[in-house]
């Protein structure tokens, strides 16, 4: 009888203990329970972090972007160019690249596509994708931006000629892409040759020229 009473007592008190342990897992869950705002504040901090995180991610791809676009600037056939020039500044750079994507492209007055272009819209394509903009017309262009010397040219400024002879305006607006020790030497719409480089030393360009803007500074 005895070890019956012990036996009972022993399944009681684990009995007891089981529920003392259930009791104290509810004690402990209701603080947190209670303390949800806690935890929502955590994650809110988290998010920030995270969208904190994707920003700067983004400002790295846009490094890395900008890093495969130099690379592929420097492996141009005028590099060697390019570098030794000292470009004030990238931006520049690309809108040089984005006028030579033209080279070839044959003269059309008015065209606006790889089909046909004329001066003017060259320019305006070439700076557009840039995101910078630019007037249609080569007059236009010659009255915004900033004069510059000839000797002070810097490759991106814009050189503007008066091609007809009855008319003392400007016709033919062209992009410097090298200022060698006063040799200057730009892109444009020839209308007998369309895209193409020439140089200013050119009797012809070197008789009709008219002036320098710089738009990007």
């Amino acid at each position: 009888m005895k070890h019956y009473f012990l036996t009972l007592s022993f399944l009681f008190l684990i009995h007891f203990s089981s529920e003392a342990q259930s009791v104290n897992e509810h004690m402990t869950i209701a603080p947190v329970s209670e303390g949800m705002g806690i935890i929502e504040k955590y994650d809110a901090s988290e998010k920030a972090l995270v969208k904190n995180f994707k920003k700067k991610d983004q400002e790295l791809k846009k490094l890395k972007l900008i890093s495969v676009k130099l690379q592929k600037r420097l492996t141009l056939e005028d590099a060697t160019t390019i570098s030794n020039v000292n470009f004030p500044n990238f931006q520049k750079a690309e809108v040089i690249e984005a006028a030579k994507e033209y080279i070839g492209t044959p003269y059309h007055y008015g065209g606006m596509s790889k089909n046909g272009i004329d001066c003017s819209a060259l320019m305006l394509f070439a700076y557009t994708k840039n995101d910078m903009e630019l007037p249609r017309t080569s007059r236009a262009q010659s009255k915004i931006g900033r004069k510059v010397k000839k000797s002070k040219a810097e490759p991106g400024d814009l050189i503007f000629f008066k091609t007809n002879r009855r008319r003392n305006i400007i016709t033919h607006v062209g992009l410097v892409t090298e200022n060698h020790e006063g040799l200057i030497k730009f892109i444009h719409a020839s209308s007998s040759q369309g895209v193409i480089e020439s140089s200013l030393d050119n009797s012809y360009y070197k008789k009709t020229f008219a002036k320098i803007k710089r738009i990007i500074e």
